[in-house]
């Protein structure tokens, strides 16, 4: 495991960030939620969003971008490639996508639906996903080392590598 940075670039929900000098990227309350990492290792970019809902139809105007999979993997891309990564080069992680609450209903969970929906994006986009933690039924905490490629995942069950 790498040495704990003492400042890591949080990440909210509905939102991203990039880091573009190993600075590690963290973000918490990952529930059904989905987190998206994207990293060029060769340009040293890498890029952490949580976002959570599928696509925008699923939301009403006037949220952000990153509020949702389509948008918010499509905005991520976007701003990876101005600090100079290439998807092209790029491998992504994913996790999350907890089913939080059981519903009787004939819908599929969210959380399922949005790993799916990241999924289909990374795929379109000829990104490989080289790694996951999804599903479940705990919520996560997620902390992305640029410098090594690690997700470190944290549960009320433990702790994960992917």
């Amino acid at each position: 495991m790498p040495e704990l940075d003492p400042n890591p670039i949080p990440v909210g929900v509905a939102e991203y960030a990039l880091s573009t000098d190993e600075r590690p990227l963290r973000t918490s309350g990952v529930g059904s939620c989905g987190v998206v990492v994207i990293h060029d290792e060769t340009a040293c970019v890498s890029g952490l969003l949580h976002f959570m809902l599928p696509d925008a139809a699923d939301g009403t105007s006037g949220h952000p971008d990153a509020k949702f999979a389509d948008l918010g993997i499509a905005a991520l891309l976007s701003a990876f490639e101005s600090a100079g990564g290439r998807s092209t080069r790029a491998w992504a992680k994913l996790a999350g996508g907890a089913t939080m609450i059981g519903f009787d209903s004939f819908d599929r969970p969210i959380g399922e639906r949005n790993v799916e929906a990241a999924q289909t994006v990374l795929e379109a986009r000829n990104i490989p996903l080289c790694g996951t933690d999804v599903g479940g039924d705990a919520g996560r905490k997620v902390l992305f080392y640029p410098s090594t490629g690690e997700l470190q995942i944290t549960t009320a069950d433990g702790e994960t590598t992917c």
